[in-house]
């Protein structure tokens, strides 16, 4: 026989199997890409989607390289041209209703000299699963579970959005730091060349003076 105690253990841990079940199911495929893209470069990726009940989150943020602007295509299977952007630093865009098959999600990178980093995410949301629920807790359930997954999305989307801005910020200190280390390099090179034309000037006018004494 197993105690009181046992049997609450075994009761939240079997809740909290089945609630991962569900959110596991609820939720949407995460998947982060990160790439670098060369100047004067293109890069493609490429998604099936198979079902109408599903559509297709796309994501992406420039987290270094020069002034953070890329170029960005989105294709749909006919071929067609959904999203177009110029001169873009991040976007987020729902996919659905455009078609069955594959598409398209294309970045340029040209503007400016600089090697970019982006990190793209696709996220695949599914549709309804099943019936309705069967008794009110059940949709009082599922209704959590949902807000709690739909929660779970705004902070993460918070959190790559926070670290894409100190990674942009990171980058714009690397940049800085670099400038000012040869401004100064330069400078010295300056006053240096300065410090010589003057040192001859004034030999020069000693010369000068002493052939005059003479």
């Amino acid at each position: 026989m197993y105690s009181i105690q046992t049997f609450c253990q075994l009761a939240i841990a079997s809740f909290i199997l089945l609630w991962s079940g569900q959110v596991s199911a609820s939720t949407s495929n995460y998947a982060p890409i990160a790439i670098n893209l060369p100047a004067f470069s293109k890069e493609c990726f490429y998604y099936d989607l198979i079902s109408h009940d599903d559509s297709l989150v796309v994501s992406y943020q420039v987290l270094t390289g020069g002034n953070f602007e890329i170029d960005f295509e989105i294709t749909a299977p006919d071929g067609s041209q959904i999203v177009s952007e110029k001169q873009k630093k991040y976007s987020d865009f729902l996919l659905k209703s455009f078609g069955l098959g594959q598409y398209s999600f294309c970045f340029s990178n040209t503007y400016g000299t600089a090697l970019k980093k982006v990190e793209i995410v696709l996220e695949l949301e599914k549709g309804a699963l099943g019936d309705e629920a069967s008794s009110p807790k059940d949709a009082v359930a599922n209704n959590a579970i949902e807000e709690i997954d739909r929660s779970l999305t705004k902070i993460s989307k918070t959190m790559n959005y926070l670290r894409a801005r100190e990674w942009r910020n990171m980058s714009t200190v690397e940049s800085t730091y670099s400038r000012l280390t040869w401004l100064s390099l330069l400078i010295m090179g300056i006053m240096v060349g300065i410090s010589v034309v003057q040192a001859g000037i004034i030999q020069i006018f000693f010369k000068s003076r002493s052939r005059n004494y003479v």
